[in-house]
């Protein structure tokens, strides 16, 4: 499973016009529509610009009806969580912070949960794990230094700049971040795949 991370109102500035911008360029470079298509959603996050309500709804639309993509988001709070359940999503993905990790339970029953942890200790819950480090950017020697190869194997949150980590590991699950070339800001960093970087893999 690839999972693209298109970030909060940070990158498309609540623009919708931007928002399909980004949609429209993953389908060019993902032709077999490999990708599911995640975004972030609180109330507020530190500086972070909030995602607009009407913006992901009309963008999941847009991105189902135009190309086939399955949308869905991590949520950081209850009202966001209460928000997004309203779609058919795949999966509701919870960040790597113990502070988000209470909503899990609030999640309803039989929903799948995909769960970005920092250390082995975060693998419990009845979830999806995805490896992570909380650095932009981080190095593959970060990853390799906390956890196992096995685990690595299972799933992947990569926030280093290039495919090595995904290369060496292929996990079952992966998640990057995504922008355009013209974006800046919180989600843009040397992270966050362009378009041409995605289409190496995809």
């Amino acid at each position: 499973m690839l999972i693209i991370d298109f970030g909060s109102g940070n990158s498309c500035r609540n623009s919708l016009e931007e928002a399909q911008r980004m949609i429209d360029a993953l389908a060019n470079v993902d032709r077999q529509r490999k990708c599911i298509i995640k975004w972030q959603l609180f109330e507020k996050c530190g500086d972070n610009i909030p995602l607009q309500r009407s913006v992901f709804a009309r963008a999941y639309t847009y991105a189902w009806e135009i190309y086939g993509y399955e949308t869905t988001a991590s949520v950081f709070d209850k009202p966001s969580l209460d928000f997004l359940m309203r779609f058919d999503i795949p999966f509701v993905k919870i960040a790597n912070n113990e502070k988000y990790y209470p909503l899990i339970d609030m999640i309803r029953e039989g929903m799948p949960i995909i769960k970005s942890v920092g250390s082995p200790e975060g693998f419990k819950d009845d979830c999806t794990f995805l490896c992570c480090v909380s650095e932009y950017p981080a190095i593959i020697k970060q990853y390799e230094k906390v956890f196992k190869k096995g685990q690595l194997k299972k799933g992947i949150s990569d926030h280093t700049s290039d495919w090595e980590l995904y290369l060496k590991y292929k996990p079952e699950t992966y998640e990057c971040h995504f922008c355009l070339e013209n974006q800046d800001g919180p989600d843009s960093g040397t992270f966050a795949r362009r378009p041409k970087q995605l289409m190496e893999i995809l």
